[in-house]
Protein backbone atom coordinates (compact mmCIF):
# COMPACT_ATOMS: atom_id res chain seq x y z
CA UNK A 1 0.00 0.00 0.00
CA UNK A 2 1.27 3.43 -0.94
CA UNK A 3 -0.09 6.15 1.33
CA UNK A 4 -0.20 9.64 -0.09
CA UNK A 5 0.26 8.21 -3.57
CA UNK A 6 -0.64 11.43 -5.34
CA UNK A 7 -0.55 11.03 -9.12
CA UNK A 8 1.07 7.61 -8.82
CA UNK A 9 4.53 8.67 -9.96
CA UNK A 10 6.21 5.95 -7.87
CA UNK A 11 3.47 3.33 -8.12
CA UNK A 12 5.04 1.54 -11.14
CA UNK A 13 8.26 1.12 -9.15
CA UNK A 14 6.36 -0.45 -6.27
CA UNK A 15 4.46 -2.69 -8.69
CA UNK A 16 7.83 -3.97 -9.89
CA UNK A 17 8.40 -5.38 -6.39
CA UNK A 18 4.91 -6.10 -5.08
CA UNK A 19 2.25 -7.93 -7.15
CA UNK A 20 -0.58 -5.64 -5.98
CA UNK A 21 -0.31 -2.02 -4.90
CA UNK A 22 -3.15 -0.11 -3.30
CA UNK A 23 -2.77 3.61 -3.93
CA UNK A 24 -4.26 5.68 -1.12
CA UNK A 25 -4.70 9.43 -1.33
CA UNK A 26 -7.09 11.98 0.14
CA UNK A 27 -7.44 13.80 -3.18
CA UNK A 28 -9.89 12.44 -5.74
CA UNK A 29 -8.13 14.50 -8.43
CA UNK A 30 -4.76 12.95 -7.64
CA UNK A 31 -6.23 9.45 -7.76
CA UNK A 32 -7.89 10.26 -11.08
CA UNK A 33 -4.49 11.27 -12.51
CA UNK A 34 -3.03 8.01 -11.17
CA UNK A 35 -5.55 5.91 -13.12
CA UNK A 36 -3.00 4.75 -15.70
CA UNK A 37 -0.43 3.83 -13.05
CA UNK A 38 -2.50 2.15 -10.37
CA UNK A 39 -5.25 -0.44 -10.72
CA UNK A 40 -6.42 -0.19 -7.11
CA UNK A 41 -7.08 3.34 -5.89
CA UNK A 42 -8.69 4.25 -2.57
CA UNK A 43 -9.69 7.75 -1.52
CA UNK A 44 -9.01 7.93 2.21
CA UNK A 45 -7.30 9.84 4.96
CA UNK A 46 -4.12 8.00 5.95
CA UNK A 47 -4.99 8.68 9.57
CA UNK A 48 -8.02 6.36 9.26
CA UNK A 49 -7.44 3.76 6.57
CA UNK A 50 -10.46 1.70 5.43
CA UNK A 51 -8.54 -1.59 5.63
CA UNK A 52 -8.70 -4.50 8.04
CA UNK A 53 -5.93 -5.05 10.57
CA UNK A 54 -2.73 -6.80 9.45
CA UNK A 55 -3.73 -6.94 5.75
CA UNK A 56 -0.87 -5.41 3.78
CA UNK A 57 2.64 -6.75 3.19
CA UNK A 58 4.20 -3.30 2.92
CA UNK A 59 3.35 0.32 3.56
CA UNK A 60 5.23 2.86 1.47
CA UNK A 61 5.27 6.52 2.45
CA UNK A 62 7.10 8.56 -0.19
CA UNK A 63 7.54 12.22 0.74
CA UNK A 64 4.53 11.75 2.98
CA UNK A 65 3.71 12.27 6.61
CA UNK A 66 4.09 9.21 8.81
CA UNK A 67 0.87 7.89 10.31
CA UNK A 68 2.45 5.46 12.77
CA UNK A 69 -0.63 3.96 14.45
CA UNK A 70 -2.47 3.30 11.18
CA UNK A 71 0.68 2.04 9.46
CA UNK A 72 1.29 -0.48 12.24
CA UNK A 73 -2.38 -1.48 12.36
CA UNK A 74 -2.78 -2.38 8.67
CA UNK A 75 0.69 -3.93 8.26
CA UNK A 76 0.95 -7.73 8.35
CA UNK A 77 3.10 -9.08 11.22
CA UNK A 78 5.96 -9.88 8.82
CA UNK A 79 5.44 -6.76 6.68
CA UNK A 80 7.79 -3.86 5.99
CA UNK A 81 7.49 -0.09 6.12
CA UNK A 82 9.25 1.92 3.42
CA UNK A 83 9.90 5.54 4.43
CA UNK A 84 11.26 7.38 1.39
CA UNK A 85 12.38 10.98 0.94
CA UNK A 86 13.31 12.18 -2.54
CA UNK A 87 15.43 15.01 -1.16
CA UNK A 88 17.00 13.07 1.71
CA UNK A 89 18.13 15.18 4.65
CA UNK A 90 17.21 18.35 2.75
CA UNK A 91 13.57 17.30 2.36
CA UNK A 92 10.89 18.85 4.57
CA UNK A 93 9.64 15.43 5.76
CA UNK A 94 13.02 13.81 6.38
CA UNK A 95 13.45 11.80 9.56
CA UNK A 96 16.46 9.65 10.49
CA UNK A 97 15.83 5.91 10.72
CA UNK A 98 15.91 5.89 14.53
CA UNK A 99 13.18 8.55 14.72
CA UNK A 100 10.94 6.71 12.25
CA UNK A 101 11.38 3.47 14.23
CA UNK A 102 10.69 5.28 17.52
CA UNK A 103 7.49 6.82 16.13
CA UNK A 104 5.98 3.42 15.27
CA UNK A 105 4.30 1.53 18.13
CA UNK A 106 6.26 -1.48 19.36
CA UNK A 107 9.77 -2.67 18.61
CA UNK A 108 11.17 -2.04 15.09
CA UNK A 109 14.48 -2.49 13.36
CA UNK A 110 15.51 -0.11 10.62
CA UNK A 111 18.02 0.01 7.79
CA UNK A 112 18.73 3.38 6.20
CA UNK A 113 20.41 4.13 2.88
CA UNK A 114 20.76 6.99 0.45
CA UNK A 115 21.71 7.60 -3.15
CA UNK A 116 22.01 10.93 -4.87
CA UNK A 117 19.59 13.25 -3.14
CA UNK A 118 17.20 10.59 -1.90
CA UNK A 119 17.10 8.51 1.25
CA UNK A 120 15.02 5.59 2.39
CA UNK A 121 14.41 3.54 5.49
CA UNK A 122 13.16 -0.04 5.54
CA UNK A 123 11.61 -1.08 8.85
CA UNK A 124 10.52 -4.45 10.23
CA UNK A 125 8.86 -5.33 13.49
CA UNK A 126 10.98 -6.76 16.27
CA UNK A 127 14.09 -7.67 14.28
Amino acid sequence: MEIGSGTGLFTPLLRGVFPRVISVDLSEQMLHQAAGRSLMRVRADAGGLPLADARVAAVAAIDMLLFPAETARVLAPDGVVLWINQLGEDGPLYLPAAEVAAALPGDWSAIEASAGWGSWVVLRRGH
